[in-house]
């Protein structure tokens, strides 16, 4: 019987199309040769984070050493300057009472006035023409240090009801007082052609004739202490002397004159303080 010849190969079936695999993925069975286990999982390490982020709202413990310190540092400054105060305060004290310093006086020793007209003129304005002296004087009443002055200054002024007119200034150089002493200066001032209201100006006329017409002194100046020939930093006062009459303060009227003794003047420490 004959052979049938062979007919055409039947087409082979198409190929799929290969899956591409992730990158580093390996085949099960090629893992130890396909018999063996697979190797056991390394564990990762946490990455690490920064302090501030590993435990949220607690400071690094660097800056807890700083803080530690500066708290250490201003509790030994604060004790440092209580020390010192207290010390200050004790040797204050101890100097008050080896001192026992009293506060300086002042009074005005005498007044005059050489020159008072009143012109009045035809519009009916009046003019004041005026020129006074003021002895005033300082005593210093401590018996273990004196007093240093820097230059005085000191302004006269005419009291009246509607008001003082001040009628000029002057000044007078500094001094050393001693221990138990008293020193008397001398202010001069004057006004010419001071245009008043001519009810003031006969009013101060007729006080002027009858020694009524009062007059006040301020006074401005720096004192410090002196101890030992050597003399401390000085302080603004200001003296404030209450108006007095010419008939009060008459030649000699401090030691007990015409109007007896006149009254102390006020202390302004730093010029605003009073002190008595």
């Amino acid at each position: 019987m004959a052979e049938k010849p062979p007919g055409p190969a039947p087409a082979a079936a198409p190929a799929k199309p290969m899956l591409q695999r992730p990158p580093g993925y390996r085949e099960p069975a090629a893992v130890n040769g396909g018999n063996g286990p697979r190797p056991p999982m390394v564990a990762r390490k946490p990455s690490q984070l920064p302090p501030t982020l590993r435990h949220p709202g607690k400071p690094p413990t660097r800056r807890r050493r700083r803080r530690s310190c500066c708290c250490r540092a201003c509790f030994w400054v604060t004790i440092i300057i209580l020390c010192l105060i207290v010390l200050l305060a004790i040797v204050g004290f101890l100097a008050y009472l080896w001192f026992q310093p009293r506060l300086p006086s002042y009074r005005i020793e005498s007044l005059r006035a050489s020159r008072f007209n009143v012109s009045s003129r035809s519009d009916g304005s009046s003019y004041l023409d005026a020129a006074a002296a003021v002895d005033v004087q300082a005593a210093n009443h401590n018996g273990k240090m004196g007093l240093s002055y820097a230059d005085l200054e000191a302004w006269v002024s005419v009291a009246d009801d509607d008001g003082d007119l001040t009628i000029g200034s002057s000044s007078a150089p500094g001094f050393v007082q001693g221990k138990r002493n008293s020193t008397v200066t001398r202010f001069s001032a004057s006004e010419k052609g001071m245009m008043v209201d001519e009810a003031v100006g006969r009013r101060m006329a007729v006080r002027f004739k009858s020694k009524e017409l009062r007059f006040g002194v301020e006074l401005r100046t720096k004192v410090g202490l002196r101890v030992g020939g050597k003399s401390t930093g000085k302080v603004p006062i200001r003296v404030v002397c209450d108006a007095v009459s010419l008939k009060q303060g008459g030649a000699g009227a401090g030691a007990g004159g015409h109007g007896g003794a006149l009254p102390k003047c006020s202390i302004y420490l730093f010029r605003w303080i009073k002190l008595h």
